[in-house]
């Protein structure tokens, strides 16, 4: 029988629950067979403080202890400082049914954890735990905001008031207006209620009269409608102040903050919410490939006896997958970026959210090099991107005449001259000049006030941002432009013909 050495000599496992600890010492050389103790212990802070001197007494240095709930927090917040503590998963070491104890839990802890058979959970500081609060409730009250939104627009549809066909957000400035107006109770004809439309909606103002005409809101819709304002006003007003106190924690990350933000797809609180799952030291993770592992964005394995079967993606930490597909819905809308390219190219095989699913992994290994280097996000040259797609279809199609048996040189003779790079010749009469080396691209950084405009309804109905970023490629003074100047002529229409010159 296979026995694995021991590599800790005084370590403890303890089973998590709400009311009592389960707690197993094993103390003995590494040669040997360990000695158990096991005591049971409280959750309060003196039942608390009574363990961590049991652990220091017995010379623990390490503990093990599950990630049940949130019931392991206060053990952490009592224990850190005095042992090292191993944050781990039950389901990697889940018992047997029928052969299941909180004592034997304990017991099966510590032993791994004795033999170095333990993977420890990623454990942020205090300041990245208190940002990742703030950006989960603010998920939170979005959705409880959105919810409210929808149970006016539901009450509105039940009125017969149709403004939800014609008006792109009901909630924004002109829409709020127009509810403002229908929750007051005067008596006014739809033509003046459509009359408070803003700026382009005003060219839909029959439209809108028609969608308002003899609608059926009576006291009762509007009493319905009143609750669903008055809450969505506290949300708005909760989330604005959430908001700030975000701003704030992200202080000691500011340079962090600003990089994330020159990702396509990746603006303020999309950057805040990655920047507080992961957190800013990239080295606790090994490469980009661990960290999408850790993240569950990843494909998972499923190969028995040969065949590969369909497997979903893992069930990591939600948070980050949501921000991560919010990123790159609007990645894949970057016009002429890399992650625009590779959206198209696997959308007609995997479809659109498989297709966002990837984006937001590609999106995720960029993420770590950015906060790994700590530079900012520059986009790949075209040219060279396209050389690179080309080199892996040559070499795809070159494998594949191999396999079909085709003459090896051949192939190795088609493969040169595909690979073969033509020469550019200067023109005659004109001396060939060495390239000019390109200025390493600066970080552009645009700032405007920012401007909360707030609707009839009294929530916000339109934010601008208060920071822009920005990578500008900057090429020396004495290298002569290359790019091609855009014509402002505009483009004729089917019905209008071009004019002659």
């Amino acid at each position: 029988m296979i026995q694995i050495p021991a590599v800790i000599e005084r370590c403890a496992g303890i089973d998590i629950g709400k009311r009592e600890l389960a707690v197993a010492v094993i103390v003995g050389p590494a040669d040997q067979e360990g000695e158990v103790k096991t005591r049971v212990f409280g959750t309060t802070v003196p039942a608390l403080e009574e363990l961590k001197q049991w652990l220091i007494q017995e010379g623990c240095a390490s503990v093990a202890m599950e990630s049940t709930g949130s019931y392991w927090i206060p053990v952490k917040n009592i224990l850190e400082g005095s042992v090292k503590i191993v944050l781990v998963c039950a389901k990697k070491h889940k018992p047997e049914r029928g052969d299941k104890t909180d004592f034997r839990d304990a017991k099966n802890l510590g032993h791994l954890h004795r033999h170095g058979l333990l993977t420890g959970s990623f454990l942020p500081d205090r300041h990245i735990v208190e940002l990742r609060d703030l950006t989960r409730r603010r998920k939170k009250l979005l959705s409880n905001l959105s919810a409210e939104k929808n149970r006016i627009q539901k009450v509105l549809e039940v009125a017969n008031v149709k403004l939800g066909n014609i008006v792109s957000d009901v909630f924004g400035v002109s829409g709020q207006a127009m509810v403002s107006e229908l929750l007051s109770g005067r008596e006014l004809e739809a033509e003046q209620i459509a009359d408070l439309a803003k700026r382009r909606l005003r060219q839909r103002i029959p439209e809108l009269t028609d969608a308002l005409q003899r609608h059926q809101m009576n006291d009762h819709h509007r009493w319905l409608i009143g609750q669903s304002v008055e809450h969505a006003v506290l949300l708005d007003r909760q989330m604005e102040e959430l908001e700030a106190m975000i701003q704030k924690k992200l202080e000691p990350y500011r340079k962090q903050y600003e990089l994330l933000q020159t990702i396509p797809g990746v603006k303020e609180m999309t950057a805040a919410s990655i920047l507080a799952e992961i957190g800013p030291d990239m080295n606790q993770f090994r490469s980009a490939k661990s960290l999408c592992s850790w993240s569950g964005i990843c494909p998972g394995n499923n190969r028995s006896a040969g065949k590969s079967k369909q497997s979903h993606i893992k069930k990591g930490n939600k948070f980050l997958l949501a921000a991560l597909a919010e990123a790159g819905w609007g990645a894949a809308r970057k016009r002429d970026s890399i992650f625009q390219r590779k959206f198209y190219r696997w959308m007609n095989k995997l479809g659109k959210k498989k297709t966002n699913i990837a984006i937001g992994r590609s999106l995720l290994t960029v993420i770590y090099a950015v906060l790994k280097e700590e530079l900012p996000y520059e986009e790949p040259d075209p040219e060279q991107m396209h050389e690179l797609e080309k080199a892996k279809l040559v070499r795809h199609h070159s494998k594949r005449l191999r396999q079909l048996g085709a003459d090896e040189d051949l192939i190795n003779q088609m493969v040169g001259k595909l690979n073969a790079k033509p020469a550019v010749c200067p023109p005659t009469g004109e001396k060939q000049t060495e390239p000019v080396a390109l200025t390493p691209p600066p970080r552009i950084l645009k700032t405007s006030p920012a401007k909360v405009c707030r609707g009839a309804l009294g929530f916000r109905a339109r934010t601008t941002r208060k920071q822009k970023y920005s990578v500008v490629k900057e090429r020396a003074a004495a290298a002569p432009s290359q790019a091609r100047p855009q014509s402002k002529r505009k483009k004729p229409t089917q019905n209008e013909t071009p004019k002659q010159e």
